[in-house]
């Protein structure tokens, strides 16, 4: 019975997963939500930069503390391990609501593209880079990535797989995929506004000083087979290199 309970909850977080990456996706496209990056109380310009910058700084620190090894050690004591990773998709789409609920639009323009054309091409590309991102998660354990596997196991009293490795497709070309399609996105808008800046900025400040705790922990976990991913590959920045690598490295 308590099997079946972990099942249905980590289901349930795989949905509200999902759920919450699609408002993200309209809440920075200014489309399709109840309320947008565009949208709300209009507050001073500076009290809405550093309200806004809190958020996103927030929304960050709960995916860093969460993510390292040493508070998964102490929260699996309280949460059990086939749901750990389900309850934090609980808790980001909290943090998500926070994060859309007091976000103080900032409507000082710095583009606005009216050509339909445009707007079509501009709005492709952004779903384009959403997608790489989503087809990132599938190269390390989509299921996994979002609960679902480690309740399944749990479910069927099989040992959880390992986390997944690979250094192909897009973990060839660049180590933190996802992280550049955070960067990448809030920038492509056709009514570019100061509010996506400041969602740009803070996002980018963010996983500047992330990434190497995150790096660290890896490097902890996976010793020497790290160190050589991270001397093959950049971090962001892509270079001009072969996608057919079959050596094993981590994905995150």
């Amino acid at each position: 019975m308590r099997r079946g309970f972990y099942l249905s909850y980590a289901i349930g977080a795989y949905g509200i997963g999902l759920a919450t990456i699609a408002y993200i996706v309209g809440f920075l496209a200014d489309f399709g939500v109840p309320k947008g990056i565009g949208d709300g109380d209009v507050a001073p310009l500076w009290t809405a930069v550093a309200v806004n910058a809190l958020l996103v700084f927030g929304f960050g620190l709960h995916h860093s503390i969460t993510a390292r090894t040493s508070f998964k050690r102490w929260w699996t004591k309280i949460i059990p391990a086939p749901i750990e990773r389900a309850t934090y998709l609980y808790m980001t789409a909290i943090m998500t609501a926070l994060l859309v609920a007091f976000w103080r639009p900032i409507p000082i323009t710095i583009w606005n593209v009216e050509a339909l054309w445009a707007q079509t091409a501009i709005y492709a590309l952004y779903l384009g880079v959403w997608s790489m991102m989503f087809s990132a998660t599938f190269h390390f354990g989509h299921f996994g990535f979002f609960g679902v596997a480690q309740a399944w196991a749990n479910f069927r009293q099989t040992p959880p797989k390992s986390g997944g490795m690979t250094a192909r497709y897009l973990y060839a070309l660049v180590r933190h995929p996802i992280s550049v399609g955070w960067m990448i996105t809030p920038w492509i808008a056709p009514h570019l506004t100061v509010g996506h800046v400041v969602f740009a900025f803070a996002t980018f400040v963010y996983i500047m000083i992330a990434t190497p705790f995150e790096e660290a922990d890896l490097i902890e976990e996976l010793g020497d087979d790290y160190r050589g991913y991270k001397k093959r590959v950049p971090a962001f920045l892509p270079r001009l290199r072969s996608l057919s690598s079959k050596q094993d490295s981590p994905a995150h």
